[in-house]
Order: structure tokens, then C-alpha cells, then sequence
């Protein structure tokens, strides 16, 4: 029986032909195949990422705690139970301090197990998060008349940072019941962009609130900012209903809130009057020509902007057959945080100093 000889070249060939589907692997699967969602840090900057489960707000389970610190090029995974998990929530934080509290941006949940909030009180819920509860996969010992994973992003409340959705697995079966679905492979909101966040929104319903408790409806600034930079943007409901020093602390149903916030607790007999906003209410009044929606719309279309928004907002996918990443700071999408002011200021200084030195130099020759 002979021998197989291969020379150098065969050898180097077939290395290559490895080495290149290594590389590129399957197109639909994820960086970590064995989790069902892995958060993803592209951002130049290193990032707490909160997960959180139930009413409680307690750590997923194979995780001691709620946060994990995550630098940049790196993530985070999260495996659930077959048996699924209910209203499970994941966000970034950013400027922790090394217990992962006391942060610029994100301590919007008080801190578990033993409460608190930061000096000034929790910042408010404007986070770019991915929410979600899971079904549960056939074959568990639970309720599988239920086998579906629902899940969103959304800006109803704001936005922080950068980001996209990969999904990967039987994509096909994501929002479809049907034969022949097309697949939901991405949610794109890349191109948010925190120095496009309104600095001068109207909330003043067409001229009905011009001002509001000795407030001004008419030139909102919607920014989230600290240490002279924007680290996230608010929606119009939540600038006026966040308590202060973040917000109005108006209630949803008053004055220029209502329409704003669009809430409708008595859907069969809802009247203003009485604090309710019916869906088409809301779609022909102010929010939908917002600043805000018009430019969550631009930068992330499909995702929902406001209570009522025709954006695609819940998804459903069945269980245990799609995997998820979600990417901060992806690629293109512009740098978090914001510090453009802050480099304004620092250039107009500059050229008021230069000219200083110039005008002293030739008033001395």
C-alpha cells in the first residue's frame, strides 16, 4: 500500500483553505454561539453593562452580580435558562467608578441587593437597552403553550449610545408565522448621534403651553449633560416628567405632558379631560412632528420613537432558535460620549488666547 506524500505547496494549500474558512466560519453565526445574548463594546471607551431580571431587578442566572465590566473589543454573554426568564433588561453604564456604581450615565435602576442610588439620585431611564422576556424551548418543563421570545429596543424614553442588533439562527421565523419570511438579521440605530439631540424642542402644544408652572415649553433642551459632555438625550415625556434635578417632575396627564407622553390608562372610555390620549390622538398631535421623533427616525428607522409610533416595535422570535448580539459604538457610528461642546469651548479659548498674544505683542513693538 502506498505512502501519500505532499510536498510544501500541497500542504501550505490545504492549510490556507482552513485557515480561510476558519476565518470566515458561517455567516449566521454569532461571535459566541453557545449564548443566547452577548453584548458587544466597540466603544473607545470601557463600558458597565447591566443585566437584570424580574421585578426585583435581580443578577441572570450564571451571574453574581447585576454588572460586568467590560473594555473595549470586548463583551459580555448571557445564557438563559430553556425554562426562559421573564422582563429581563441589559444596558452600558459609563463612568463607574470600580464597584461599577456611581456612574455618569446608566444608574437608572437602584443598585441591587441592598438599594441606593448615586449621589443626586438614580439618572433617569433613558438608556439604549435591549429588553426582553424569553419563551420557553419545546421540550422544557414549562409552559410551552408559550415557546416565544419577545423582545425590543426602543427611544420611546431616549438614548445613549450607538447601536445595533445582529440576530442570528432561524431568523426567518422572527415576526412570521407564515412560509417564505424574509429574515430579521439587524436592528440598525448606528447613526444616533448625541450632537443631533434637540437643544430647543417645542412641547407647548401648539401655543397652548408657552410656559408651564413659570417654565418655558417653547425651547427645550432635551441633552443629558455632565462634566461638559452629552452623555445621553431625553424624550420630550421624559424631560417634563422625570423628577428634578434631571426633569419638570410633571405628571404624565397634565398640561403639556399629555400630549408628549400620550398616556391612555382607561382605553375604552379615554378622554383628555380626564388625563387619556387615545392612539390617534396621539399620531395627530405634536409629538409626531417633534424634533425628537423626526430625528430618532433619521438615525434609526423602524425603531420606535414614541408611545403610538407605526415603527416596528416588539418583536417575536421562538424560543431557543435565535441567538442575539448587541453592539455599542459600532462600526461608522459616531463617538461616545459627545464632547463636541467641550472642544468647542476649547478652541474658541485657544484662538481668544492667540489673538490676546497677538494684540499684546504688536501694542508693545
Amino acid at each position: 500500500m502506498g505512502v501519500l506524500r505532499l510536498t510544501s505547496s500541497a500542504i501550505l494549500l490545504v492549510f490556507s483553505v482552513f485557515l480561510i474558512d476558519f476565518c470566515l466560519g458561517d455567516d449566521n453565526q454569532p461571535r459566541s454561539s453557545r449564548s443566547d445574548l452577548t453584548m458587544v463594546n466597540s466603544c473607545s471607551v470601557t463600558l458597565y453593562i447591566e443585566g437584570r431580571m424580574g421585578a426585583q431587578g435581580q443578577p441572570l442566572p450564571g451571574h453574581s452580580t447585576t454588572f460586568t465590566r467590560v473594555d473595549p473589543g470586548q463583551s459580555v454573554s448571557f445564557d438563559i435558562p430553556a425554562t426562559g426568564a421573564q422582563s429581563t433588561r441589559f444596558w452600558a453604564k459609563y463612568g463607574c467608578d470600580d464597584n461599577g456604581r456611581n456612574c455618569l450615565i446608566g444608574d437608572s435602576m437602584q443598585y441591587w441587593p441592598d438599594g441606593g442610588c448615586p449621589l443626586g439620585g438614580c439618572q433617569p431611564p433613558i438608556d439604549s437597552l435591549f429588553e426582553a422576556t424569553w419563551g420557553c424551548e419545546p421540550g422544557s418543563s414549562c409552559n410551552t403553550q408559550n415557546p416565544t421570545t419577545w423582545w425590543d429596543t426602543s427611544q420611546v424614553d431616549g438614548w445613549t449610545i450607538p447601536y445595533q442588533v445582529h440576530l442570528y439562527g432561524e431568523t426567518n421565523k422572527c415576526d412570521c408565522s407564515g412560509t417564505n419570511c424574509p429574515a430579521l438579521t439587524l436592528i440598525d440605530a448606528s447613526r444616533l448621534d448625541l450632537a443631533s439631540c434637540p437643544r430647543s424642542e417645542d412641547a407647548s402644544n401648539g401655543g397652548l403651553y408657552n410656559s408651564f408652572d413659570g417654565l418655558s415649553m417653547k425651547n427645550l433642551d432635551l441633552r443629558y449633560r455632565k462634566n461638559n459632555m452629552t452623555l445621553g438625550c431625553m424624550s420630550p415625556c421624559k424631560r417634563l416628567t422625570y423628577s428634578d434635578p434631571f426633569g419638570f417632575g410633571m405628571s404624565e396627564a397634565s398640561g403639556p405632558a399629555l400630549m408628549m407622553c400620550c398616556p391612555t390608562p382607561n382605553p375604552t372610555n379615554c378622554l383628555q379631560s380626564q388625563g387619556c390620549v387615545t392612539a390617534q390622538e396621539c399620531k395627530a398631535g405634536p409629538i409626531e412632528n417633534s424634533n425628537y421623533v423626526r430625528a430618532v427616525h433619521r438615525m434609526s428607522p423602524g425603531v420606535y420613537a414614541y408611545s403610538y409610533d407605526d415603527g416596528v416595535g416588539l418583536h417575536a422570535c421562538p424560543a431557543g432558535t435565535v441567538q442575539y448580539e448587541m453592539e455599542f459604538c459600532p462600526s461608522g457610528s459616531t463617538p461616545f460620549p459627545d464632547r463636541s461642546d467641550a472642544t468647542s469651548v476649547m478652541q474658541h479659548t485657544s484662538l481668544y488666547l492667540l489673538l490676546s498674544v497677538i494684540f499684546v505683542s504688536v501694542y508693545f513693538l
